[in-house]
């Protein structure tokens, strides 16, 4: 009954495997925009707003300024690296990843 089946639902079973391939691609690229997002807010905060953060030191503004733009790096890296994943798979006609992800 196993093999029959799968032969019998392929495209069924393919087309689920994507969609289930394209939620992890969306739930990936939504987290890395979302620490973009927040990155850059530190950044404007600490650029244009600095008085309104609770420490004031120079250690802790130079920490912070350091961690924002590490963040934002990171962001930037994961969403190229999943780009080129994906590409990488649809050049390669992997049968799983038939399809670039829907952006939304």
């Amino acid at each position: 009954m196993g093999t029959k089946f799968v032969e019998e639902n392929a495209n069924k079973i393919v087309n689920l495997v994507n969609a289930m391939n394209n939620k992890v691609y969306e739930m990936l690229k939504a987290s890395a925009q979302a620490d973009i997002t927040k990155a850059k807010l530190s950044l404007d905060l600490l650029g244009n707003n600095a008085v309104g953060i609770g420490d004031h030191s120079t250690e802790d503004f130079y920490k912070n300024a350091e961690e924002a733009l590490a963040l934002l790096a990171d962001a930037n890296d994961r969403l190229e690296t999943l780009e080129n994943f994906y590409q990488e798979q649809i050049n390669d006609n992997s049968p799983i990843f038939s399809s670039q992800p829907k952006n939304k």
